[in-house]
């Protein structure tokens, strides 16, 4: 089901990241501050950090099969945006 981005001031940001979405805005081609599908992309980049943490800490603990379903579901969503 397709849904439409969400206005931006549906996001409630703190300073520090508005701040930082500024910054990183200014450095990296083609991401807006004030675009939807620029936080979508963001949001998505989070994931995928926050997975690799996950992961890390399950190879540590020798959890294969939960390191194989995260891969396999971060492996799907980046080659559905191109990554």
């Amino acid at each position: 089901m397709f849904m439409p981005p969400m206005p931006l001031e549906v996001i409630d940001l703190s300073d520090a990241h508005r701040l930082l979405l500024e910054k990183l805005s200014e450095l990296v081609p083609g991401l807006a501050s004030d675009s939807p599908q620029s936080l979508q992309r963001i949001f998505g980049l989070g994931l995928i950090a926050l997975t690799m943490q996950v992961t890390t800490k399950a190879r540590q603990q020798d959890q294969e099969d939960l390191v194989q379903e995260l891969g396999a579901l971060a492996k799907a969503v980046a080659d559905a945006e191109g990554w």
